[in-house]
């Protein structure tokens, strides 16, 4: 077998795990039934957590440049302003990126896409998956190649990327619980004048549901999204155009249309796969579950799938842990999506109810609730952290362990460690720890401590440890983040806390390192004190 990974989709979740694996040192293929990538996309949100991913693969930057930066969003109710829902401020804190970047899927596969062919490898198209088989230590596939041909290709794991009418969940026999929603949605694309504030997302509430307005890179760019008006349900050829009257309605008379680049409308699901790891097989992204697309989760989630799963999967596909790791992916991602299935369908199922109540709480009661609440901090970071995706955890995740002395308000086993500002060494200068992050490696981060003269060799060259130095400013960043000022963090390569304490305990790192990532390793950490080489 010349393949480690084969990786079935190759859409935002698909091209992620492959740029991660490749990047790691696996050899995978991704393949997709379709001729080529998609022209028109209905996600567009980026979130912070996302932001913070693509640093990583140095394609951060070139997306801020390509998108359009919203700040929060504004919420209209039966055409007037009620509540704005602030991003920047609240966020600048917590990432490097504080706000919602909106670019569309389309934007994203092409960046991901760049980045993967940088690495040397590039996306298999007009190839199907049509037969899967799977073994106790491999994977049997049935390729429909380009020209029509079929070919068997047997490898150690596969992944399925294939979006909502997954292959390979279908293959597998693995059930996608759940349902359609009712009503029929549109997405256009437009250049468009109107009372919408400018740099912000617009949601307008209304009796009959809601319209939300992103703003677009260009001038007037707007994507609309909304529900189709009753009469014209149940047809296949609804125009933009027939949907205007509608949106003047509820959006303001004096919206000015310019030009619509595209249109279309849809249907809605909300589902979730029974499982997401049978055996050799993974599901990630839309395969594993879709849901509304209320407060832009849905990509995103899918691009986390593939984060989490890749540092596992490599370390497996490398020998250097047992193949119980990889089973970490479905105890830590299914929860997160079985949180964010409930959360979106409780609030989308309010959104664009029919009813009488709904309509006045949608209008009247959540603009008022919402536009006192977001006045106090602490409502403030917990929206921010939600929609941001920077508040997932995973602490009951059994890769997550906490030793005692740590308080209960400060970053915990399974968290994702904070954005901090510090000093690397006494006399240096303050940097970015994000930044200093490598995520194909572990962090030890050893605070107000050296390292035991007993060192820690289990992870090998695959460690490396930072130590932070008592100092002033350092004291002022770790009080606000609740971090003692002797404490120690194991780190994942995903930034997730493995394992924390107070004084570093070398035995505890060696037990934690074979017990829980089933990982057996020779060689030293790589100590860092000063700037460090990267």
């Amino acid at each position: 077998m010349d393949t480690d990974v084969i990786i079935v989709g190759a859409g935002p979740t698909g091209l992620m795990l492959a740029n991660q694996l490749v990047r790691r040192g696996v050899r995978a293929r991704i393949i997709d039934r379709h001729a080529g990538p998609a022209r028109e996309s209905r996600a567009l949100g980026v979130q912070a957590r996302t932001l913070e991913i693509y640093s990583h693969l140095g394609i951060a930057d070139q997306a801020v440049a390509l998108g359009k930066r919203a700040d929060g969003a504004v919420l209209w109710a039966q055409g007037r302003r009620a509540a704005r829902v602030p991003l920047g401020d609240i966020g600048r804190d917590v990432s490097p990126y504080p706000y919602l970047l909106v670019l569309g899927q389309d934007d994203n596969e092409r960046l991901l896409g760049e980045a993967l062919r940088a690495q040397g490898m590039a996306v298999e198209w007009n190839t199907e998956l049509v037969g899967l088989a799977q073994d106790t230590d491999h994977v049997t596939a049935t390729l429909k190649n380009p020209g029509g041909t079929r070919s068997e290709v047997t490898v150690p794991w596969l992944a399925g990327c294939d979006g909502a009418r997954s292959s390979v969940r279908e293959l597998s026999g693995i059930a996608f619980e759940g349902a359609p929603y009712q009503h029929v949605f549109f997405v256009a694309d437009v250049q468009m004048t109107g009372s919408m504030v400018p740099d912000v997302l617009n949601v307008y509430l209304w009796r009959s549901g809601f319209h939300l307005l992103f703003p677009m890179r260009g001038t007037d760019h707007w994507r609309i999204v909304g529900i189709l008006p009753p009469h014209l349900r149940g047809r296949d050829d609804v125009t933009f155009e027939e949907t205007i009257p509608s949106l003047r309605q509820e959006a303001g008379t004096e919206l000015s249309f310019q030009a619509c680049n595209w249109y279309s409308t849809y249907r809605i699901h909300h589902r979730r796969a029974a499982k997401f790891h049978d055996r050799r097989c993974f599901l990630l992204g839309d395969a594993a579950h879709i849901h509304s697309p209320v407060g832009g989760q849905g990509m995103n989630t899918g691009l986390q799938d593939a984060y989490n799963l890749a540092w596992k999967l490599a370390l497996v596909v490398s020998g250097r842990a047992g193949a119980a790791l990889v089973h970490s992916y479905e105890d830590e991602r299914l929860p997160v999506a079985n949180h964010l299935l409930k959360r979106t369908d409780r609030l989308f199922s309010l959104v664009v109810s029919d009813s009488r109540l709904a309509g006045f709480v949608r209008t009247r009661v959540m603009p008022t609730i919402m536009g006192l609440a977001l006045r106090t901090a602490v409502v403030q970071r917990i929206v921010f952290r939600t929609i941001s995706q920077t508040g997932i955890r995973y602490r009951a995740s059994p890769l997550s362990e906490g030793l005692a002395g740590l308080p209960e308000d400060g970053p915990r086993a399974g968290d994702r460690f904070p954005w901090l500002r510090l000093k690397f060494a006494p006399s240096g200068p303050t940097e970015d720890l994000f930044e200093k992050l490598d995520d194909t490696r572990f962090h030890l981060l050893l605070i107000g401590q050296g390292m035991p003269p007993s060192g820690i060799r289990e992870l090998g060259d695959l460690l490396r440890i930072l130590e932070v130095p008592s100092d002033p400013a350092n004291d002022r960043a770790l009080a606000r983040a609740r971090i003692p000022r002797v404490s120690s963090y194991l780190l994942r390569p995903d930034g997730h806390v493995a394992l924390a304490g107070t004084h570093v305990d070398a035995a505890a790192v060696t037990r934690y390192v074979r017990a829980r990532l089933h990982f057996a390793g020779n060689g030293a950490g790589i100590v860092e004190k000063g700037l460090g080489d990267g």
